[in-house]
């Protein structure tokens, strides 16, 4: 390698040293301009997750709407299936069970 080419490597690396310098109004000011980023980063994502939260919360209300549904549905069901007139009726047709004459039925006294 040649004198010259050695001389323009070492002047474009950084091994030379550079110095940055800034004044403290330019500090500040790039302090709050990445507050600012770090703010606007923050309302985004708490939007989102707001707008995600929302869509959690109106999917778990349907749901709830349709369980409720279903429990009304089942609680008709329980009382239809325990009315007297349904276990006389199963009583009669399927066990053949019948109502005892006045005769057959007897009285014990304790």
């Amino acid at each position: 390698m040649n004198a010259v080419a050695r001389v323009a490597l070492a002047e474009n690396t950084f091994t030379k040293g550079v110095s940055l310098s800034f004044s403290l109004s330019e500090l500040r000011m790039l302090f709050l301009m990445i507050l600012c980023l770090v703010s606007a980063l923050g309302v985004i994502y708490v939007k989102d997750l707001n707008r995600r939260l929302s869509i959690n919360n109106q999917k778990v209300r349907v749901e709830t709407e349709y369980l409720q549904s279903e429990s009304n549905k089942l609680l008709l069901e329980h009382s239809a299936w325990g009315a007297q007139s349904r276990v006389q009726q199963v009583a009669q047709h399927q066990l053949a069970m019948q109502i005892p004459l006045s005769s057959e039925v007897v009285m014990i006294k304790i």
